[in-house]
């Protein structure tokens, strides 16, 4: 079997549905299975494709979070590569297949590729970035906040690039998660999440290892794919922000020495404390929730 399509869904039914049919309307010439893990979804997810023979679902009676439930799936994968794919996405041309003539084509070291994705506009949207850095990631969390609201920098530089490599493929720092296509063999030589990562940052981590074990991460240009971003997150903005900086902490903990780890988990939260106080009139949300993700900070 060439590939394995893992989608992971929680309460994202008919989302789920669309991106299940692009997947088989669009891929030809190509042997492939499609594996749906369902995180204990109580909406109608279970009496829908419980009954759907052209996937494999897999229900788990709790919520594993992105990373523990894709390792779930890639236990049945036949396939010689994984496809993680987001259930807010579609396929809007044969991308498995230009995925595994790259691949098949390309040298083994890279252990995996992604695209570059699109809103439903049509416009180019995070796809991938840079590796995380002490510096980069107070800037994301402690300089850009500001500046973007008061409207002097549209994009952060860590993720977005106001242009790309004027070639067919490039290496990058990570790729997101939403479009993750592996090679088996870094598979299994390397695993697939990490499982102390519920949500977020775990595609990160995982590009690091890869990388730490000799295999990059690549991005190319021929597969088509529209993620409908943040579609299948609907958490409050100050609630999915202490989960990614959650997140955070524990990737730069397992990257770091305990010593500069302790150092720079303090110096963090006493500049982002600050930012955040500085601009709370600008952030929305209820002085309430402000102040509760406040104490969650110090928390952490």
């Amino acid at each position: 079997m060439d590939v394995s399509v893992i989608i992971v869904t929680y309460n994202t039914c008919e989302m789920t549905i669309n991106c299940i049919n692009s997947v088989i309307q669009k891929t030809e010439n190509l042997d492939y299975e499609i594996i749906l893990v369902d995180n204990a979804s109580h909406d109608e997810s279970y009496s829908t494709f419980s009954q759907d023979a052209r996937i494999r679902y897999i229900y788990s009676e709790k919520n594993l979070g992105f990373g523990k439930a894709n390792n779930l799936g890639a236990k049945f994968a036949k396939g010689r590569y994984l496809f993680l794919l987001n259930s807010d996405t579609l396929l809007k041309n044969n991308a498995l297949c230009e995925f595994v003539k790259f691949m098949d084509s390309s040298s083994k070291n890279i252990g995996c590729c992604g695209t570059l994705l699109t809103d439903a506009e049509g416009h180019r949207i995070h796809s991938y970035g840079d590796t995380h850095t002490v510096l980069n990631s107070i800037d994301e969390w402690c300089v850009f906040p500001i500046l973007s609201h008061l409207g002097l920098r549209k994009y952060l530089r860590k993720y977005f690039h106001e242009s790309i490599p004027d070639r067919d493929s490039f290496e990058v720092g990570f790729i997101t998660g939403a479009d993750l296509f592996i090679r088996r063999d870094a598979y299994e030589i390397c695993g697939l999440f990490d499982p102390d990562f519920f949500m977020y940052y775990e595609d990160s981590e995982l590009c690091a290892r890869y990388r730490k074990l000799g295999f990059n991460s690549v991005i190319i240009k021929t597969p088509s794919i529209v993620h409908l971003e943040g579609a299948s997150n609907k958490k409050r903005s100050l609630v999915r922000r202490d989960m990614v900086m959650k997140s955070m902490f524990i990737y730069f903990y397992k990257d770091m020495n305990p010593f500069l780890f302790q150092l720079f988990k303090i110096s963090f939260k006493i500049i982002y404390l600050i930012m955040f106080s500085f601009s709370m009139p600008l952030i929305k949300g209820s002085f309430k929730d402000k102040k509760t993700h406040l104490f969650n900070v110090v928390k952490l």
